[in-house]
């Protein structure tokens, strides 16, 4: 049953960050997913609830089950949920000057946290198989090409995106098929 609800929280999050995405221009500062927050706040907010619980309940599942038991995960969980929170309750809007800052940062802390915590599980098991030695590679080189683009290009909704639906979808794949569990006990 919890696979079964982790997966539809994943495909649920999924499209609805990608129908979220069309309030706005996917390549443009203005279409940005909090810029267009600004517009639809209530929308936003179930977007960062949603997100937040379909990639961090993946996450934490992928810690229990694939690693040596540790703990850093919860204190990144509950650290990403605080700036979730602030994302969510601040606005993200210039004249506010403190709430754009701390809705920046909450943003910032979210966004980099997670990407950790992905890019961890397989660099954690990355003597387990090909797969995940394959998959630290590509988290990786998703998170320094974001980084990058948004450096280049400011905030986008597609340059937010990615690296979220991304992990909306390898998480499960990971989590609930036998495509990294094969490569694992292969290599043994």
């Amino acid at each position: 049953m919890k696979k079964i609800m982790l997966i539809i929280l994943s495909v649920c999050a999924g499209i609805y960050t990608v129908w979220y995405m069309h309030f706005g221009s996917l390549t443009q500062n203005s279409g940005a997913l909090s810029s267009t927050g600004l517009k639809h706040p209530v929308l936003f907010a179930v977007w960062g609830i949603l997100v937040f619980t379909a990639l961090y309940s993946n996450i934490l599942y992928a810690y229990r089950v694939f690693s040596k038991p540790r703990r850093f995960q919860y204190y990144i969980c509950a650290v990403s949920a605080l700036g979730m929170a602030l994302t969510l309750f601040c606005d993200f809007d210039y004249l506010k000057r403190t709430e754009y800052l701390l809705h920046c940062a909450g943003s910032l802390t979210f966004s980099v946290l997670t990407g950790v915590c992905v890019f961890l599980i397989f660099l954690l098991n990355y003597k387990n198989g090909r797969l995940y030695a394959v998959f630290t590679y590509i988290v990786g080189a998703i998170l320094l090409c974001d980084l990058a683009l948004l450096l280049i290009f400011k905030q986008t909704a597609l340059i937010e995106a990615v690296p979220v639906l991304f992990a909306l979808v390898i998480m499960p794949i990971h989590n609930f098929t036998d495509l990294f569990k094969e490569k694992a006990n292969a290599s043994r």
